[in-house]
């Protein structure tokens, strides 16, 4: 990756770690987000593991902030549930162990 594009991704990351920091990003529903930006609104749309904006910069270039802060939502609801998921089968198990065990104070 050249520089110029190793500075452009750059931007576009802080950007897009922006957005998500100032809460700009909302769920219209499971396909569309709605988009805050500095000056303009943005939707973007889900299409099966393909993430569409509205935006000229995703137009032009493919990629946008808009798009990484989405599929990082996305990633940290995800990933939440996953974790969520797994504490509630880990404690599962320790109740099972537990009550198999005679009872220590």
């Amino acid at each position: 990756m050249s520089d110029a594009s190793g500075d452009f991704m750059s931007r576009l990351i802080s950007k897009a770690a922006w957005l998500i920091h100032e809460g700009r990003i909302v769920r219209v529903s499971e396909v569309l987000y709605y988009v805050v930006g500095r000056k303009n609104r943005h939707l973007v749309r889900v299409e099966g593991d393909k993430l569409t904006c509205t935006c000229n910069g995703y137009r032009e270039r493919g990629i946008c902030s808009h798009i990484i802060a989405v599929s990082t939502i996305i990633r940290l609801t995800s990933g939440r549930e996953y974790l969520r998921e797994t504490l509630r089968l880990r404690v599962e198990r320790e109740l099972k162990l537990l009550r198999k065990q005679p009872h220590r104070i």
